[in-house]
């Protein structure tokens, strides 16, 4: 995807750097120099742009990108005027991030329906991991299923069962498993009666699960 962001925080520079190492063309902008400088070897592109200056804004490849990030959070006031220019030069998608209610109510307001709060986010998913201990990732599909990434607990090395089994037993969907940096299983490359070939569990191998939270809960304290 063509995919530009703008604000070079914490936040928008992760956001940037994370989408260049998946493979996106990614514009970073940033009125400040020295970060543009700081960030242009590990973001596909950088460039230094006052993004409410409405010339200047209308120098970036707007009908080219895709969507549109803006990462600015500590003001609200410059936050919304980019937002709103990018709504009135009819930019297809824009993601906004959103620092408070009213924040989220002003966007709202001018048509910006994709927001993010990456604070709430983040409380949000360290809230749910912080009982789960053992995992790495927790993905949330809806409140109740969950997919889980974690190292392969001790009293699993040297265990051989099939995915089927361990569905059985656990209730749980082993989605992939990794072992030095390759993937050794994943449900969605095998045959339906692949799954019953049997995976034995190595040390340091790490487990992909998929079910519903009681039953992640009850496998990771037995």
């Amino acid at each position: 995807m063509n995919i530009v962001t703008i604000g070079l925080g914490h936040f928008g520079a992760s956001l940037a750097k994370v989408l260049t190492s998946l493979g996106h063309d990614v514009l970073a902008v940033d009125d400040d120099l020295n970060k543009v400088e700081f960030f242009k070897d590990t973001i596909a592109n950088t460039i230094c742009l006052d993004a409410t200056d409405p010339h200047a804004l209308s120098l970036l490849p707007i009908k080219e990108a895709d969507v549109f990030v803006i990462c600015i959070g500590d003001d609200f006031g410059i936050s919304v005027k980019v937002a709103a220019l990018l709504r009135k030069f009819g930019v297809k998608r824009v993601i906004c991030r959103e620092s408070s209610s009213i924040h989220l109510t002003v966007l709202n307001a001018i048509g910006i329906k994709e927001t993010i709060n990456p604070e709430h986010e983040s409380a949000r998913i360290l809230a749910q991991k912080i009982p789960l201990k053992g995992i790495q990732n927790l993905f949330t599909i809806t409140e109740t299923f969950k997919i889980i990434d974690m190292l392969m607990p001790v009293a699993m090395f040297g265990k051989k069962i099939s995915p089927i089994n361990f569905r059985i037993e656990t209730r749980l969907k082993i989605v992939a498993v990794k072992r030095n940096l390759r993937i050794l299983y994943s449900s969605a490359q095998v045959a339906e009666n692949e799954d019953k070939n049997e995976i034995e569990f190595m040390e340091n191998d790490t487990l992909v699960l998929a079910g519903e939270i009681k039953d992640i809960k009850r496998f990771l304290h037995e």
